[in-house]
């Protein structure tokens, strides 16, 4: 096996083990939005995110320097939260969701107009044989859309831009770099939120409401921000190793950890539906997976 083919096996399993580590925090994250807002939520995930990389990146010696691109890192994800939880809002859970998984379409798009990827038929066949089976499970309701559905859509953009420049700016498979991107990053999302969270304050928009958290409560928005932390920092290494368009379909994946979670916390049985549109997933991922490298790192 040669280094190109070692790298992308590395970064194919690093960006499965990452969006399966997602659910779980989404899954606490979920369970504290009945008592906290998820303003609230979303910006103590970036204040963790931050203490639990520091130590980290102690132990390398490397903490890097703040950038132009920290910052819009920052701002898109921090964006790519508030536009999906906003969506919640006004859009029931199937439908948000399933709008929201049009983001590695979007990505593979992306990954061919702004980092010059060669987008082969086995990619475009994962990516929509993957969206086709987003959809057999969540199966929306489309007659509910209206404006309300720019929300996911807005959220599958910039997260699906946060990916491409990451991808863009990390070019070693070196963990320290990983982890300092992901610091700063966490420290200019967390300063997005700040703001947004004093302008919906002085506004009484309920999805910034605060409320200072009590016992438990600390220990799993804790736990919350060190899944996403992790997950985040292994969505980084696996992108400076493997193209954007390569690990588009993987994500996914995460249909999987949140049926299950949900299962097993929430007690929602999965149907007929979640195991057939299951089945077509795993094909399609399949199809990417099997196939050979195309083009170099650069």
């Amino acid at each position: 096996m040669n280094e190109l083919d070692l790298h992308r096996r590395q970064g194919l399993i690093l960006m499965a083990v990452a969006v399966l580590s997602i659910p779980m925090a989404d899954t606490i994250a979920k369970w504290l939005s009945t008592s906290l807002s998820v303003g609230e939520i979303a910006w103590f995930r970036f204040v963790y995110q931050t203490l639990f990389l520091l130590p980290l990146l102690g132990l390398y010696r490397h903490l890097g320097r703040p950038t132009g691109v920290h910052l819009w890192l920052g701002m898109l994800i921090a964006g790519a939260i508030l536009f999906l939880f906003w969506g919640l809002a006004h859009l029931p859970l199937a439908n948000n969701i399933a709008l929201f998984f049009i983001e590695p379409l979007i990505l593979v798009v992306f990954s061919a107009v702004f980092l010059g990827e060669r987008i082969t038929t086995r990619r475009w066949i994962g990516v929509i044989g993957g969206l086709v089976g987003a959809l057999v499970i969540l199966r929306p309701n489309w007659s509910a859309y209206g404006t309300a559905s720019l929300l996911p859509i807005a959220a599958a953009t910039c997260f699906a831009a946060y990916l491409t420049v990451t991808r863009a700016r990390i070019r070693t498979p070196k963990p320290r770099d990983a982890l300092a991107l992901q610091l700063w990053v966490g420290i200019a999302a967390g300063l997005v939120m700040s703001a947004f969270l004093l302008i919906g304050q002085s506004d009484d928009w309920t999805i910034a409401a605060w409320q200072t958290p009590v016992g438990a409560q600390w220990f799993w928005l804790a736990a919350a921000g060190g899944l996403a932390a992790f997950a985040h920092v292994l969505i980084a290494m696996a992108f400076a190793r493997s193209d954007a368009s390569l690990l588009a379909p993987l994500q996914y994946l995460e249909i999987f950890g949140a049926t299950l979670l949900g299962w097993l916390v929430f007690a929602e049985w999965p149907d007929a539906f979640t195991i057939l549109g299951g089945l077509v997933i795993i094909a399609s991922g399949l199809v990417v997976v099997r196939e050979r490298p195309v083009d170099a790192h650069p």
